[in-house]
Formats: structure tokens, sequence, C-alpha cells
């Protein structure tokens, strides 16, 4: 997370942060919308929202006292792609559970008068990108467990427990899913109907912020017996994460995977990489991404200025560093590339992720293994 990994003390968030993430927030909605009114045609990606309640997520046993919502915005193709479409999975991680300027409304769930934060519409870019691809992505969103403090075990059976849903929908078409969807931006029912055509053994994680060590956990090899029947996940990335906490499996060695890793922000999320050495034959990457900025890869915490958005880096003054654009440019042609290579086996991005092909407005050192 982005100075938020210890909630306490918390902090005054101002009205200006919550206008501007707002505004950031609504972007990819409203380009649809333009789209769609300039071209006289629908838009090229669905885009659609299911929402299962704000304490529809437990984990009892581990977790007896919190609960979160089981909540995403969906993204895939509108003209679906011949067979069946790989899986992306996106989870934010620290952020406060409400988007309110008073302290008193950080509670889950939200009080009246103050609505959740969108924390999961920070990655619209990356999910639209995605889904022109071929992808369907499930961008989740987990205020619930922000608020009572889940760590990533939680997380990764978050993940799961959506997944475990989609197989449902996809393959009996039915589940708590059917009928569930509507359009996020009207509110309108939206019909999603993919059964068939979802391919669950082809799934690939990208966690942010304290969302990176959930992802590493859910796809570590010590945790691949609490994985559904019918899951498989190929590949994973990390992003800005904190690092590992230690207390839970992170070794990834039956997958490629990728540690994109902000210069201005962290280096502990290194060990990821460098527990992996020796060990797995799989492709994985450690790229370090020059003078960049952990907030910047998510457009709700890009917004500022604030305590909770804006530039939180330890290299402020700094010349020459990335623009948010272009730090999420680099996102979207690094994880295009990847799970091309990690879901598609298709190697046309490979040069991408070695380093040996830059990406415009971003420096960065890239090592590889095995």
């Amino acid at each position: 997370m982005h100075r938020l990994v210890i909630r306490s003390p918390r902090t005054r968030l101002v009205a200006a942060t919550l206008c501007l993430a707002a505004v950031a927030t609504a972007g990819v909605a409203l380009n649809q919308t333009a789209e769609a009114q300039t071209t006289g045609t629908p838009p090229a990606v669905v885009t659609a929202e299911y929402n299962l309640g704000d304490k529809a997520f437990t984990d009892k046993k581990e977790w007896p006292h919190g609960f979160s919502e089981m909540r995403a915005v969906v993204r895939y193709p509108r003209r679906l792609p011949t067979g069946k479409m790989p899986v992306v999975v996106l989870l934010h991680g620290q952020q406060y559970p409400c988007y309110s300027a008073r302290e008193q409304d950080w509670d889950w769930p939200c009080p009246a008068g103050a609505k959740p934060y969108p924390s999961h519409r920070g990655y619209d870019y990356l999910g639209d990108a995605l889904a022109r691809d071929g992808y369907l992505v499930l961008s989740l969103s987990a205020n619930g467990i922000n608020n009572y403090m889940g760590v990533a075990p939680q997380r990764a059976k978050l993940i799961y427990d959506h997944l475990g849903l989609w197989r449902q929908l996809t393959t009996a078409g039915g589940g708590p899913l059917a009928g569930r969807f509507t359009d996020p931006a009207t509110g309108r029912k939206v019909d999603v109907s993919l059964r068939g055509r979802v391919d669950l053994t082809r799934v690939g994680l990208m966690g942010h912020s304290v969302g990176g060590e959930g992802v590493m956990v859910a796809a570590a090899d010590g945790y691949q017996g609490k994985v559904p029947a019918g899951v498989r996940v190929r590949g994973v990335v990390s992003v800005a994460s904190p690092g590992s906490s230690g207390f839970y499996p992170t070794l990834v060695t039956r997958m490629p995977f990728a540690v994109l890793s902000p210069d201005c922000w962290s280096a502990r999320d290194h060990q990821y990489f460098e527990d992996a050495r020796g060990k797995t034959r799989r492709p994985a990457y450690l790229v370090r991404i020059a003078r960049a900025n952990h907030n910047y890869f998510n457009t709700a915490w890009t917004a500022g200025p604030g305590e909770s958005g804006g530039d939180d880096t330890n290299c402020a003054d700094t010349p020459n560093r990335p623009t948010p654009q272009q730090q999420q440019s680099f996102a979207v042609t690094y994880l295009r590339a990847f799970y091309g290579l990690a879901l598609n086996d298709d190697k046309r991005g490979v040069p991408v992720l070695t380093g040996a092909q830059k990406v415009t407005g971003v420096d960065t050192a890239i090592d590889v293994l095995p």
C-alpha cells in the first residue's frame, strides 16, 4: 500500500483528493460512452459489475472477526475470440475503505452518506487494454479486508472465492453470479452470457501494493492445495509491493512471475525474485523502474493532493521522473507482454519482458531468471 500498511494513527483525507479521484476513476466509462456516441457502435469492450454484498466474503477459521465484500468490475471483448478466454485478476492494496473526508466514516460497511473507496476502479485503463487482447479481466474490491486488517491469505482466498463463482457461472450457467451483472455507469442490467467461453485453467494474477503479497501467496508453491478445482494459475505479477511479511508462503517456481518495483518506493519486493534464484526453471523478471512512484499505477490513488493520494515516493525532488500516464502506459505494455507469454505462450513480447525493447518514457533495469 502507499504509506497505509498501518492505518493508525489515521490521517485525514482532504475533499480535493476525493473529487479528483472520482474524475479519474470515471475516465474509462466516459471514454467508452464517447466512443459509442461518436462511432454509433457499441464500445469494443463489455464492462459490467457485480456486487454480492458488503459481508459476503468471510474466512471464519483464519480471520474470525473480519468480513469483506464480493464485488468486482468485469471486462471482456464484445466480439468474443475463437475458443475460450484466459482470465486475469487484478487486486488492489491498502486504502481507506470509504470515500469520505470524515475520519468517522472510515469503517466497513460504509456508514450512510459515504461510498466505498473505488480502489478497484483504479485499474480500468489496464483492464480495458487486456480485455481488448482477448482476456476476461476481473478487478476485485477489497475494502472490508482493508478495514479489518486482513492479510495475504485473506486476499488470496478472496481471489479464489471469486474464481470459484466464475467456475459455476461459466460451466453450469448458474450460481450466485447469474443475473447479477449491471452496467457500472448506468446501473442497468447487463447480460453476461459466457458459459463455455472462459478458460479457468489459464489464470493470471496482478496485485498492487499489499495486494502484491496477496497474489504471490495465491500463486505460491506452498498454497496450491487451496486452489479451487478447475482453476489453475499460470502467471503472477507483483506491482509496487512493500514485500513479503515473512509469515506466509510466497516462493513461486511453478509458473512465470514478474516483480515491478518502482525505485522511489521500496526494494523489499526484490526478495520475491531472489527467493526463486536457483530454484525456478520458469521465466521470472525483476523490473526496477527508475524514479517511479507507487501510487501512479492506480488512477484512484494517483489523484491528489492529500495524504492518501498523489506522489508518495521518497524522491519527489528527483528530476526526470515518469508521469502517472507514463507509468500506466508501461504497466499496460509490460503486462500485455507478460500475460501473452504466461497464458497464451506468445513469445512476441519477450523483448519487452527482458528489457531488450524499451518502453518510451520509463527507464528500467531488468534481471531475468533462470
